[in-house]
């Protein structure tokens, strides 16, 4: 009797063990792995330029861009979708300017690769705030013509941040070298925020 009634116990413990594997909830919560951002606003980070014969520096204010980029307020993606796991990013505009890149992640920062030399830093993923902040940057080169050479103008925009030393030693190697006074050099840096809807 001893036996049988330790034998059915056992049964009892296994049986009900054994229908219990999934009721115990795994309170980790479970990353998304595509996140999609739409465009809430903007911010001009900074402006520097430098200018005439003696490359005079100065940090004009934002509404100096409207003189050479007109549509920095609004980015060409109204949408950002990022996929973790597939390690890309959309940028889309609704039309024949959506692209997407191959990325790669470094903490909170999300470099794209172009087919260039190193990886481009596009921007920062804020996982806590369901946000994601596009780096765009502008810059402006104007060379004065010479005796030997002629009227050069360069303009673009580009992914990340502009600072001195990414922008001198390509036409100009410093602002010593404008000695005209047509010749400058401008750069900005502007920031677009996105946040998950």
């Amino acid at each position: 009797m001893k036996y049988s009634f330790c034998t059915a116990f056992t049964l009892l413990s296994l049986i009900s063990c054994g229908n219990n594997d999934n009721m115990i909830e795994d309170p980790r919560p479970i990353d998304k792995e595509l996140h999609s951002f739409e465009f809430k606003g903007y911010s001009v980070i900074s402006t520097t330029s430098y200018k005439g014969s003696k490359g005079q520096k100065s940090a004009p204010d934002e509404a100096y861009l409207n003189n050479y980029w007109s549509l920095y307020k609004e980015p060409a993606w109204k949408k950002i979708d990022l996929d973790l796991h597939n390690n890309t990013i959309r940028l889309v505009a609704g039309t024949s300017a959506d692209i997407t890149y191959a990325i790669k992640m470094v903490n909170d920062s999300v470099l794209i690769d172009d087919k260039t030399i190193k990886p481009n830093y596009v921007g920062n993923y804020n996982k806590k705030e369901s946000s994601f902040t596009l780096k765009r940057t502008f810059r402006y080169i104007k060379k004065a013509s010479r005796e030997t050479e002629g009227l050069l103008i360069t303009q673009n925009t580009l992914f990340g941040t502009t600072q001195y030393d990414t922008i001198f030693g390509t036409v100009f190697t410093n602002p010593s070298q404008m000695t005209k006074s047509g010749d400058e050099v401008l750069w900005s840096n502007v920031d677009y925020y996105y946040q998950a809807p």
